[in-house]
């Protein structure tokens, strides 16, 4: 199958989703389909080789886009989410077109419209409901649109509680939606252990941005009640570290600041508890809550390296984790809960057990390839 994603991160860059776009190009693939990336962006600022930056396969094609403004270091912010938007998805459908792909696949609802308009089979992948995204009502009419096209194949979405919203508000065959959460990749076997300078006996680790709601009470919490621990956190621009650093009094936390997405094994496999400390009120880049819909790419990476897990009692995480068998599961909303659980993990039986099961969860369900191959033998049915 030829497989167009359309898309348009800025590569390489520190987003989040740049990273699920690569890793499931790669997977697609892998599976032996032939997979072009249509409109990604280059960015001046990550100067680096953009698959060593990802640590992926060069086994699917790049097709950049120009920038619209060339003598900027960065884009404006507001590009990609007015008009911006529609002119790269529109010149992304257009070089789809040249390819004559199978499906075209995208996260964005406004180029999978623009691909069902141009005769384009069409997979459209949703990770948070359209009317909760900014412009949420231009969203949603563009959206319904989508639907209404025999081109428009299948919907994609991480979570049941999206799935669940999708349904109730929309008129969408059942075989037109597939529930497939987020994934990750078992550490390479080259990934190195880091041997960290300090004597603790637990080496206790947190990988992600540090945006509004990701948990900073709780791991200063627990970063003074724990001196057996020493904390890691791995990620964040400049201005969140320091922010995250005035909230951090002990001498047991070391920010390490921003790492390439290729180095963040070595940083995993090291880690003797992992740290998932997400709160009610979750704000992503763009300012949105998604509390309610997020399936995080840090809790299967987590589970990949097989490693025990202290996360949030949400709604949204029960759907992977389960409380005492994969994770011990807390209140994001009481820092004593995750400091009990933190000491409990000072036994070495439950850290093994957690890890065993969580890890077995996630080989058998949560691994990218599986996710890729689920989503085309659900959309390979579709088109016969």
């Amino acid at each position: 199958m030829k497989i167009a994603y359309l898309a348009s991160p800025i590569l390489p860059s520190r987003a989040a989703h740049s990273v699920h776009i690569m890793k499931m190009c790669e997977a697609f693939s892998c599976l032996g389909h032939e997979v072009h990336l249509i409109g990604a962006m280059r960015s001046k600022v990550e100067n680096q080789d953009v698959w060593d930056f990802y640590d992926v396969d060069r086994s699917f094609e790049i097709i950049y886009l120009p920038k619209p403004y060339p003598d900027v270091e960065c884009f404006p912010e507001t590009y990609l989410k007015g008009t911006g938007n529609m002119i790269n998805s529109a010149m992304a459908v257009k070089e789809a077109l040249k390819i004559d792909p199978d499906i075209a696949y995208s996260r964005n609802e406004t180029t999978a419209y623009l691909a069902c308009l141009a005769g384009l089979s069409t997979i459209y992948e949703s990770h948070v409901p359209v009317p909760f995204e900014q412009f949420g009502t231009i969203r949603d009419k563009i959206f319904r649109s989508m639907l209404k096209k025999d081109e428009f194949k299948l919907l994609v979405v991480i979570s049941e509680s999206i799935e669940e919203y999708y349904k109730d508000n929309y008129d969408l065959e059942r075989e037109c939606i597939l529930l497939a959460r987020d994934a990750a990749e078992v550490p390479k076997s080259n990934s190195s252990p880091i041997m960290f300078d300090n004597d603790k006996e637990l080496q206790v680790g947190y990988i992600g941005n540090l945006y509004q709601g990701r948990g900073k009470d709780v791991i200063a919490s627990m970063a003074r009640e724990c001196d057996f621990a020493h904390f890691h956190i791995v990620g964040g621009d400049e201005k969140s570290v320091e922010d995250w650093k005035k909230a951090m009094d002990g001498s047991n936390v070391t920010f390490h600041g921003f790492i390439h997405p290729s180095g963040l094994d070595d940083f995993r496999v090291s880690f003797d508890v992992c740290l998932a400390p997400y709160k009610r009120d979750l704000k992503v880049d763009g300012g949105q809550n998604t509390a309610r819909w997020m399936s995080p790419l840090k809790i299967f990476e987590y589970m990949g390296a097989g490693k025990p897990i202290i996360a949030s009692d949400l709604p949204a995480i029960r759907e992977i984790l389960e409380d005492e068998e994969t994770a011990l599961l807390c209140d994001p909303e009481k820092p004593e809960r995750w400091v009990k659980a933190l000491k409990r993990l000072k036994g070495k039986e439950l850290r093994k057990r957690l890890a065993k099961k969580a890890k077995k969860r996630f080989m058998e369900n949560h691994t990218w390839e599986k996710r890729a191959r689920d989503i085309v033998e659900t959309v390979s049915s579709r088109l016969e």
